[in-house]
C-alpha cells in the first residue's frame, strides 16, 4: 500500500470502486480524458489555491467536502450518462492512481 493511504481512505474505496465500473478500468476516448483532465486541472487549482499542496491527505478532503455538496444539492449518481459531479468523481480517481496515492 502506498505510504499515507489505508485501505479505508475514501479514495482507496472510491478508486477501486469507479475502477471497476467506470472508464478507469479501460482506455477512454479522447473527448472524455481531456474532459477528465480539465477536471482534474480545476482540482489540482482548488486544492493548491487553498494553501496546501496535492496529497492523499488533501484529495480525500476535497473528495469528502465535493461529496458532501453533491448529496446536499440531491446529485443522484443512477444518471446513464456521465455528468459533471462522475466527471468530477472520476478525474480525482485517476489523479489519485496517477499520483501514487492509491493502487
Amino acid at each position: 500500500m502506498t505510504r499515507g493511504t489505508s485501505v479505508r481512505h475514501p479514495l482507496a474505496g472510491l478508486t477501486r470502486d469507479f475502477h471497476r465500473i467506470g472508464p478507469l478500468a479501460s482506455p477512454v476516448e479522447p473527448g472524455m480524458a481531456a474532459e477528465l483532465d480539465q477536471h482534474a486541472t480545476d482540482v489540482c487549482r482548488a486544492i493548491d489555491g487553498s494553501g496546501t499542496g496535492l496529497t492523499a491527505h488533501s484529495l480525500g478532503t476535497y473528495l469528502h467536502g465535493f461529496l458532501d455538496g453533491c448529496l446536499e444539492r440531491g446529485w443522484d449518481s443512477e444518471a446513464v450518462e456521465y455528468d459533471w459531479e462522475t466527471l468530477r468523481i472520476l478525474a480525482i480517481c485517476r489523479l489519485a492512481k496517477e499520483r501514487g496515492f492509491v493502487r
